[in-house]
This record gives structure tokens, C-alpha cells and sequence, in this order.
């Protein structure tokens, strides 16, 4: 009896062969439907990276000796680039090899710290001349010549308060003039260039539109943030040195690279896609890269920020999908072996700014009050580099929209809910660093010293242990 039973539940398990053939369809369906999806997504990454409307010059890829201007037209047409040295006169030309409508000009063997004045034809006739189409070349490694840095932060959102930046910065430098140089010698960003959707013609009308009058003269460095990293267009758009062209180390990448500029070295990172492991490539570069720079100032640039309770909460995985832990936990460590001085970031639509601090790489509730080496915000590290003689880390996401936050991260001694920018200027053995908001008001300052006198600086541990 129970082999007949058997044999009737055997027989009742059994696979049929229309079992199969419904199984196989519903894979069909459902593979096909995944195609389609993929196919959809590609053409809305595609369409999204295309812009065929104009856009005026913008500088790129600058350093002592070398630049690359970039500018489209909205036909297509072979261009030819004149630069004329300042100093001597002296020329250098570029024509394309062939009509086109995004256009991009390579020049090197220049001078380092020379203003160069171009002039741009267009099939031989003229399209962008005149004394307001210039750049300035990178001083050289370790030149006393100071340096200024407009960083901007979260700025691809267009709107009011995208102008009210616009126009404070262009205030406040008007206000503030610096004696026998230029207003600038670059701009920096924190990421989200663009728009929500990274398209290219959100980086026009949240970016190009507003600041062209700047971006034609200063070199624009920006950080891969999360809304670049939506799209295409970031990587179009940009050239960024990928093989030390501006100094620093070859990273074999625009993701994450550096750049020297005088007495300062800037590292760029990617916080979107990197340090998902302590030896991932970003890790194993960066470590290389701070070992090689004898610059006396190291500067950090991220999107992701490690410390923030602003519109965004570092203690939480799920904010970011763990990419500020990734930072703090994997990065920091490094950035505060080679006593990296100042971190910026974005992200978080606020503008925060911590104390000089060191080793602390958990959520804020393990924070201990002797990871603060010093309050300012006049601080104070050895000229002669040392390990974590600690660093400043500032969040600059509120270019375009200020948000509030709990603002009760112990790193923290400035959190502001105001739209604004900053102004880093870097003068011998001094940084000063300027949170200018809507209003062309300094709503925070700090400084950074370096000195020889070991009295004046607190910082004195070598290791987090």
C-alpha cells in the first residue's frame, strides 16, 4: 500500500512539460523586460548627456606649464586657438584637424605664473577675443606667490539663491582686491555640479550660465559628487588630469586626481565609488600620492562628508548608502597620517566647520573630547609635517539651498543653515578661510599657522593610540 501511495505523490510532484514551458515563458517575459528597462535607461543616460546649444570658454586641466580651453558651439566648425604670452609676446596656435561642435584645445610648454590672453576663431573668422579672454599658469612647486580659492558646494540647483552666491562672491571680491593680482586663481567645487539627473544641460544652467564670466579666466576643479555620478555628462564636460598633467601623481583616472599649485597640493576624491575596501585603488593612490608632495599645504576635497548632522547624518549607514562612513573610516586615517590640513566636503546643504581634530573615525555618541587638539579658530601645526597633528574639516553644501539639521556633531564648531560659499586664500606660512553667505557677509573665518615654535601648537601626538 504505501508503494502505491508513493507512486500517486511521485506522480503528483512530478514535473509536467507545460510546468516547463510556462517557466520558460515567464523567464522570456521577464528577461525581456529587463532588456527593455536597460535599453530605456541607456537612451535616457544618452539623451541626458547631449547639449547642442552654445557654451562659452572655460578653462581646464591647468598647471605651470600647460591648459586646456574648452567651449561649444551649436553648429559645427573647425577652430583655431591663439595664445599670446603677456610677457614676451610670444604666440602659440591650435586648429582642429576637423569641423565639430564640442571644442577642446590642449596647449603646454608654457610659462608657470604667466597670463596668457587667447583669442578664438571659429572657420576662420573670429568668435572669443579681447583683454577679457585670459588665464594665469600655475606658480611653481613651492612659490611664495599666495594663492586664493573660491569653493563652491552642492551648486547645480539653479534658482534665487544660486544668484544671491553669485552675486556676493562677485561683491565680496570686488570689496576685497588683492594687490598686483588677479581676484582668483581657481575654483574648486564639493560636487553635485549638475542637476538632480546629471544631464548636460543641467550643468549649463547650473554652472556654465551663472559663473561664465569666471570660468572663462580660472581654472574650475570639480569633485565627482552623487547627482554627477546620475549621468553621463560629468566625464564630456570635464578634463581632469588623469596622468599628473598638473602635477601630483598619475591616478590613471578622472574619478580622484591631485594637482600642485605653489606652495599648496589638492587631492580630489571620490567618495561615490571609492573606499568601499582599506586597499581598494583610490586608497592604495592617495597613500601614494600624500607620500611624494612636498608642498607645505595639503588640502582634501570629497563629496561625502565624514562628520555631519546637517540635512544629512554621518552616524547613520543608511544616509549615503555608507558613503561618509566609508570616508571616515578609510580615509580619514590616511588624510591624518600626513597631517592633511584642511578637508572639505559637500552633500549636506549647510555650511558646518569643525575644530582642529584628530582620530576619531566612529559615530559621534564614541566621540572623545581628546580627539580636539585645539578650539581656535586661530589654530596652529608645525611647520615641519608630522602625523596627525590634526585637521579642519568644513561642509560646504549650501551654494544653492541651506537646510538645517539637529547641528549637534561634537567635531563641530560652526553648523549655519545660510547659502554661501568660501574663500580660502593661502599667504606663506597662513591659511584664512572665509564662509561668505548670500549677503557678502563672513559668517565664520578661521586661520591655519604654521610655526616653528612648538609652544604654540598643542598638536603634539604622533599616533591615535
Amino acid at each position: 500500500m504505501k508503494y502505491k501511495v508513493w507512486g500517486q505523490a511521485a506522480a503528483i510532484l512530478k514535473p509536467k512539460k507545460q510546468h516547463f514551458n510556462s517557466a520558460a515563458v515567464l523567464l522570456f517575459i521577464a528577461a525581456f523586460a529587463a532588456c527593455v528597462g536597460l535599453v530605456i535607461h541607456l537612451a535616457v543616460l544618452y539623451m541626458g548627456s547631449q547639449y547642442t546649444a552654445s557654451r562659452e570658454p572655460y578653462i581646464q586641466s591647468l598647471g605651470t606649464k600647460n591648459v586646456t580651453i574648452r567651449w561649444q558651439t551649436d553648429h559645427r566648425s573647425q577652430a583655431r586657438v591663439v595664445l599670446r604670452n603677456s610677457r614676451n609676446n610670444q604666440l602659440y596656435e591650435l586648429t582642429e584637424t576637423f569641423a565639430k561642435n564640442a571644442h577642446s584645445m590642449q596647449f603646454s610648454q608654457l610659462e608657470p605664473a604667466t597670463r596668457y590672453y587667447y583669442s578664438i576663431y571659429q572657420d576662420q573668422q573670429p568668435y572669443r577675443q579681447g583683454d577679457g579672454y585670459w588665464f594665469e599658469t600655475a606658480s611653481e612647486n613651492n612659490s611664495p606667490q599666495p594663492l586664493r580659492i573660491w569653493l563652491l558646494g552642492n551648486s547645480g540647483q539653479t534658482g534665487k539663491n544660486l544668484e544671491s552666491v553669485s552675486q556676493s562672491i562677485t561683491t565680496w571680491l570686488r570689496q576685497h582686491p588683492r594687490q598686483a593680482q588677479s581676484a582668483l586663481n581657481m575654483i574648486v567645487s564639493s560636487g553635485d555640479n549638475g542637476d538632480q539627473r546629471g544631464t548636460n544641460s543641467g550643468y549649463q544652467k547650473g554652472l556654465f550660465s551663472p559663473y561664465q564670466a569666471l570660468l572663462k579666466n580660472y581654472v574650475y576643479w570639480p569633485v565627482y559628487g552623487e547627482y554627477d555620478a546620475r549621468g553621463w555628462s560629468f566625464f564630456k564636460i570635464f578634463s581632469l588630469p588623469q596622468a599628473a598633467e598638473s602635477g601630483g601623481l598619475a591616478s590613471g583616472t578622472e574619478r580622484y586626481y591631485s594637482v600642485d599649485y605653489g606652495a599648496a597640493h589638492l587631492i580630489f576624491l571620490d567618495s561615490h565609488d571609492g573606499a568601499y575596501s582599506s586597499d581598494d585603488a583610490m586608497i592604495r593612490w592617495l597613500k601614494a600620492d600624500l607620500k611624494q608632495s612636498r608642498q607645505k599645504w595639503l588640502l582634501a576635497f570629497m563629496h561625502h562628508p565624514p562628520y555631519s548632522r546637517g540635512s544629512h547624518n554621518s552616524n547613520d549607514p543608511r544616509d549615503s548608502a555608507n558613503r561618509m562612513f566609508n570616508m571616515r573610516k578609510r580615509v580619514l586615517p590616511v588624510l591624518e597620517q600626513a597631517s592633511v590640513d584642511l578637508v572639505v566636503s559637500g552633500y549636506s546643504h549647510s555650511y558646518e566647520r569643525s575644530y582642529l581634530v584628530d582620530c576619531h573615525y566612529g559615530i559621534s555618541s564614541t566621540f572623545r573630547t581628546e580627539s580636539i587638539l585645539q578650539k581656535g579658530p586661530v589654530f596652529y601645526k608645525n611647520r615641519s609635517r608630522a602625523p596627525h597633528q590634526g585637521s579642519i574639516y568644513t561642509v560646504i553644501g549650501s551654494s544653492a539651498e541651506a537646510l538645517s539639521g539637529s547641528f549637534d556633531h561634537p567635531v563641530m564648531a560652526q553648523s549655519i543653515a545660510k547659502t554661501g560659499s568660501m574663500i580660502v586664500d593661502i599667504d606663506g606660512d597662513k591659511l584664512t578661510a572665509r564662509f561668505i553667505d548670500e549677503q557678502a557677509v563672513v559668517a565664520d573665518q578661521f586661520e591655519i599657522n604654521k610655526v616653528t615654535d612648538r609652544s604654540k601648537n598643542t598638536s603634539k601626538k604622533n599616533t591615535c593610540e
